[in-house]
């Protein structure tokens, strides 16, 4: 390799770890955000959701993140309302709010998923895990708690997508099965990818392929 090829290409590197320690940076700071707001009111699932796709996206800053942009704007979407509208005896939603209902769930089942298996696998050996994976101390001591809500949430999700995916029609089946494809920067929907390339991304999101 030439002189001016080997500059260009060091400073290729240094273009991408600048980005990549952005996103980090980027990251820590969306970590903190969503853990005060968790901290409020451990109940709701609205912000442990953001939380722990904010570790995920750490976990993952290398690779610009695990969820994309429209991964993340769809779990900032406050489906309090619709799951009112269920509540209070209409449980046919109107198809455009159906989609953004279930991309909703489909995103937080899924990040449920990987954040257990990340949890899980930091269980292995934490020393190596956390040399790794430069968690704040806060953080890291939130895992277990974190680890056990997944538990929790991820079968609850798994019923309430299956109850309501079915009511899709047409278009809006095509609609959601596109959409959510686009909520991770892996095709983690996709059998075939998940079977891994890492640990981090457990065989169980098969599941959420079923999911349709």
């Amino acid at each position: 390799m030439s002189e001016l090829a080997e500059t260009k290409q060091t400073d290729m590197d240094k273009e991408l770890l600048e980005k990549a320690n952005a996103k980090k940076v980027h990251f820590t700071s969306e970590m903190i955000k969503y853990r005060e707001i968790w901290l409020q009111d451990e109940t709701n699932d609205y912000p442990f959701f953001l939380y722990i796709a904010s570790i995920m996206n750490f976990a993952e800053y290398h690779n610009g993140g695990c969820l994309t942009e429209l991964g993340m704007k769809s779990l900032e979407l406050d489906i309090s309302p619709y799951i009112r509208q269920i509540q209070n005896g209409d449980p046919k939603l109107p198809q455009k709010d159906l989609v953004r209902f279930l991309l909703n769930l489909v995103n937080s089942y899924a990040i449920s998923i990987l954040t257990k298996g990340l949890i899980e696998f930091s269980n292995e050996d934490p020393d190596k895990f956390f040399e790794a994976n430069t968690f704040l101390p806060v953080v890291r001591e939130d895992f277990e708690k974190l680890g056990s809500k997944a538990e929790i949430v991820i079968p609850k999700l798994k019923a309430v997508l299956d109850a309501y995916t079915p009511s899709l029609d047409g278009k809006y089946k095509r609609i959601f099965l596109e959409e959510k494809t686009k909520g991770f920067f892996k095709q983690i929907f996709d059998p075939n990818a998940v079977k891994i390339k890492s640990n981090k991304f457990p065989s169980n999101l098969e599941n959420a392929k079923e999911c349709k």
